[in-house]
């Protein structure tokens, strides 16, 4: 009996010790560092963890890179990502909860501004060329592999490269969304 209730309280020793208490925080926001670094573009990431295995969140990006802006506006670009608001879901591929590697799907709305030269024709029937700007809206899918780790079970350090690809107006809109970003984030 006594070698019965030592090996229970053992197993429950055991047990209570490999439970992390990062998996007992469900919430954690990012701030994407490399895409406010080369890009001029500010991301922000809240993520909500299921379970020990999945996990679904938002990343909304806004655009204000100076050169980028000067680019579209001198020709050399025909569109101008303003905004995109990426929903996804992730799946733990790694058994350690403070270091591991993940996948996701992730869907995109995206927006910006678009810029074509159009030739028109006045009352003389004199053609000339114009630049119109309008704005586009497109709805992207995708997938992204990442890695996490975190330092004092709640400081978040994150490396994600994904991409996807516009399905609506493609006249427009990029042919390709990415979800590059180096992510420094809080769990909590």
């Amino acid at each position: 009996m006594k070698k019965l209730i030592l090996i229970l309280l053992l197993a429950s020793t055991l047990t209570n010790a490999q439970e992390s208490p990062i998996i007992a925080k469900k919430n954690e926001f990012r701030i994407d560092l490399l895409s406010i670094i080369t890009y001029g573009k500010f991301g922000v990431s809240y993520e909500r963890f299921l379970n020990k295995d999945f996990s679904t969140g938002i990343n909304v990006n806004f655009s204000n890179n100076q050169k980028t802006k000067d680019n579209f506006d001198q020709g050399f670009r025909n569109n101008l990502p303003l905004y995109e608001i990426n929903p996804y879901f992730r799946y733990k591929m790694s058994v350690s909860p403070s270091k591991y590697y993940f996948a996701e799907i992730f869907a995109s709305s995206n927006g910006g501004d678009y810029k074509e030269i159009t030739r028109l024709v006045d009352s003389n029937n004199n053609g000339y060329y114009t630049t119109e700007k309008t704005k586009y809206t497109d709805f992207a899918l995708g997938g992204s592999l990442g890695y996490k780790m975190y330092f004092r079970e709640k400081i978040a350090l994150e490396f994600i490269v994904g991409f996807g690809k516009n399905l609506i107006n493609r006249a427009k809109s990029p042919d390709v969304i990415t979800r590059v970003g180096i992510n420094l984030g809080y769990r909590f």
